[in-house]
């Protein structure tokens, strides 16, 4: 990783800009090929060459590509750390029957509470107990889907490098990009929890992230590690910010509103309950693409089981 990859940049920019003609290029290590980089005469002679209304309208589809291109990346990868985390709590159910098996089990680890904090498997474990059939069918089928899951997500990011990153870039640019959406995926599902920072937080990060991937396309070789940093600082400013000023707070509000996220309710935004089995099974999957809604937004009846299992756990 360089943090300044202001050479490479200002080489290939000569040559490309200079010759304005297609090329190749290697950087060479005695015998050995560290990086290589290639250009087409279209991608140096395309911000040359037009009108306005061709620059206008040039600017506007590389901003909608870039877009669409987040967007995708964002979604793919929001759904596959909501599989691994659903999928993942299973691997508590095995080590809390060998802890029971060897005498070592507590309350806190044993299988009645974890399926109570897990119902989506819990159901399935108990159902399994009570027939006297053996559960590690169950917890194989989860981790092999899991995998299979985890499998098609490294496919995807091996695709996205040839349909979204179609010219040269920097070493482990790709990797990075990726990175840093899944950590963002994952910082907006186990720390975005009011109304406040669901606002907020998804803004800030898109238009960072849409902005990186504006440049990236605009330019024929930019300064893409320059740019990458700026995009994270901006990004871990605005979970610091989310952090302070809304999420630290939201713990000392009031437990029994429902703008208040607690343990009944993680988070302070609802969808409308579709099916009577989500309030034992995991919602599906295409629910993450539907919008959540503040809860004021609902009528009392709609709210009143949430409300019956905050005063439960309170």
């Amino acid at each position: 990783f360089h943090l300044f990859d202001a050479w490479d940049g200002l080489v290939i920019n000569e040559l490309a800009y200079g010759l304005r003609s297609r090329g190749y290029l290697e950087r060479m290590d005695e015998d050995n090929v560290v990086e290589a980089w290639a250009w087409t005469e279209e991608q140096v002679e395309s911000p040359l060459q037009g009108s306005f209304l061709f620059a206008f309208f040039r600017k506007n589809m590389l901003l909608l590509s870039a877009l669409l291109s987040f967007c995708l990346i964002s979604a793919i990868t929001g759904l596959f750390i909501r599989i691994a985390v659903h999928g993942s709590a299973v691997l508590m159910f095995p080590l809390a029957l060998t802890a029971q098996y060897f005498g070592m089990s507590n309350s806190r680890m044993s299988l009645n509470v974890l399926a109570r904090s897990f119902p989506w498997i819990g159901i399935h474990v108990d159902v399994l107990r009570t027939g006297g059939r053996r559960m590690w069918p169950l917890f194989r089928s989860h981790m092999l889907f899991l995998l299979i899951q985890s499998f098609a997500y490294l496919s995807c990011n091996l695709a996205w490098r040839f349909l979204v990153y179609r010219k040269s870039s920097a070493e482990g640019f790709e990797e990075n990009i990726f990175s840093l959406c899944s950590l963002v995926e994952l910082f907006n599902l186990i720390f975005v929890r009011s109304v406040q920072s669901a606002s907020l937080y998804p803004k800030v990060v898109t238009a960072s992230l849409v902005y990186l991937h504006f440049y990236i396309f605009c330019s024929l070789y930019p300064f893409h590690n320059l740019a990458f940093i700026a995009c994270c600082s901006l990004c871990c400013y605005a979970m610091v910010y989310c952090l302070n000023h809304y999420e630290e707070p939201a713990l000392r509000a009031d437990p029994f509103s429902h703008n208040t996220p607690t343990s009944a309710h993680p988070r302070a935004l609802y969808l409308p309950m579709l099916s009577p089995s989500w309030t034992m099974e995991a919602a599906p999957l295409w629910t993450m693409f539907y919008p959540a809604e503040p809860g004021g937004t609902f009528p009392e009846d709609a709210m009143r089981h949430i409300q019956s299992e905050e005063y439960n756990m309170a």
